[in-house]
This record gives structure tokens, sequence and C-alpha cells, in this order.
């Protein structure tokens, strides 16, 4: 912290509580970026956790425009019909927590269809 002026107390960008939980996150991921899922299950688990995460990045890009609405508008094109007819402006939100959404559903249907053939469910997809 830091005292402007008028002698109140200021903080630094890097104390801003969103840029330290920012980079604390990344930290934290780059450290376990190269883990191995064990099963279909976990990592079904990991990409709902991975949900929690991109909602919020979503949001920033969202807020600070990073995303051109042209490319999100061709990328909400290309998902899933619920998203093609939504009635709000395309947003980095629906179209990557839709793209999510679809490999996670994926990912289980093709773990219950691998109980009904007799193939492995374990690595694929």
């Amino acid at each position: 912290m830091e005292m402007n002026v008028k002698g109140r107390e200021e903080f630094s960008m890097q104390d801003h509580p969103q840029i330290r939980a920012f980079r604390e996150a990344a930290l934290s991921l780059r450290a376990e970026r190269y883990w191995h899922y064990g099963s279909t299950d976990e990592r079904v688990e990991f990409l709902r956790a991975l949900g929690d995460v991109l909602t919020e990045v979503s949001y920033h890009l969202d807020a600070n425009a990073v995303l051109s609405p042209e490319l999100l508008e061709v990328c909400q094109d290309m998902a899933v019909p619920a998203v093609r007819k939504l009635s709000l402006p395309p947003s980095a939100g629906a179209v990557l927590m839709s793209y999510l959404d679809r490999r996670i559903e994926r990912l289980i249907a093709a773990q219950g269809d691998s109980g009904n053939t007799g193939a492995e469910g374990g690595r694929s997809a």
C-alpha cells in the first residue's frame, strides 16, 4: 500500500484483489498443467471445475471487450442451438460455456456408450 498526497492509503495496481487472484490462480494452474486424468469421471470433474474458472474469465473478457463482436457472433452461430437462439448479444460466457458443456456431455455419453459395448471408457475423447 502507498499513501497518496492527501494522506489516504492507496493500493498499488499489483495489490488489487482481482489482479492478485488471477496471478495466484495462474501460478497454481501452471504448476499442475501436465496432470493426467485417471479416468473419464476425473476428466469430467476437472472440466466442471474449469467451468467455474471459465465463468469468471469470461466475465472479464466481456467486460473488457477482449473478443470482437464479430468473432463472438461467428462462435455463437456454430454453438449449440440453445446458444444460437439467444436473443441477447453474443458473449464470451455464453459461447465458451456452451462448448465446455457440450464437451462434458459428450464425455459422459461416450462413457455410457462404452459400458454397453464392452469398450473401455477411460481416456477416450
